[in-house]
């Protein structure tokens, strides 16, 4: 678990860019993946805070990808258990430990090497794009889901060494959802937040 968790860490935040042109979904992809280890890793970094890099990372992301595409597709048909508010509130806390998350979990390590193969094209609406990743002395093979949105290409799964992230943290929030509410995910979440060793610590 804890390595699927790293994996997806790794993987949605390198979800960056700042090119002005459109690229292709699968260059673009490769392009915001080496830009957002520039954030943790580039000289120009080297004397930012954790808190500023995460500040720069979620910026970053919020203003080229969609991804509550994703969490909401992690989460199902429990989000229809929350009320609006709590919608709100889950959504900004994921994001927010999956930022915090990254940094955090980057801390001390080499930077990882990240090789992408060549896009595979499912449907007009639909690609896959395999990468391999080598951090913290372990291989591991990622593919990356991309849809045709209203939005643009939006990643809608990471599915690391043949685990699919949406269907892994579905399954922990139907574990939750099954005794609990959207108010106690909440206070979870917010603890998860309160950890410094949050890949340590990445169950519901």
């Amino acid at each position: 678990m804890k390595r699927l968790f790293t994996v997806f860490i790794v993987s949605i935040i390198g979800l960056s860019s700042v090119l002005s042109a459109a690229p292709k979904p699968e260059v673009k992809l490769q392009q915001t993946v080496f830009s957002a280890l520039e954030i943790v890793y580039g000289d120009c970094c080297v004397e930012t805070s954790h808190e500023h890099k995460q500040a720069k990372v979620r910026e970053l992301i919020e203003s080229n990808y969609d991804t509550t595409v994703l969490i909401r597709r992690a989460i199902g048909r429990n989000w229809k258990l929350m009320n609006e508010d709590e919608q709100a509130r889950v959504l900004d806390l994921v994001q927010q430990l999956v930022v915090k998350a990254y940094v955090k979990g980057m801390e001390g390590k080499a930077r990882p090497e990240i090789t992408f193969d060549k896009a595979i094209s499912v449907s007009s609406k639909r690609l896959e794009v395999p990468s391999k990743v080598e951090f913290d002395g372990k291989t591991i093979y990622v593919l990356y889901r991309m849809g045709l949105m209203e939005t643009g290409w939006q990643l809608f799964d990471i599915v690391p060494e043949g685990v699919s992230v949406v269907s892994n943290y579905r399954q922990q929030f139907d574990d939750h959802f099954r005794d609990g509410n959207g108010a106690e995910l909440i206070t979870k979440l917010e603890e998860l937040l309160q950890k410094d060793d949050l890949d340590e610590n990445i169950e519901l």
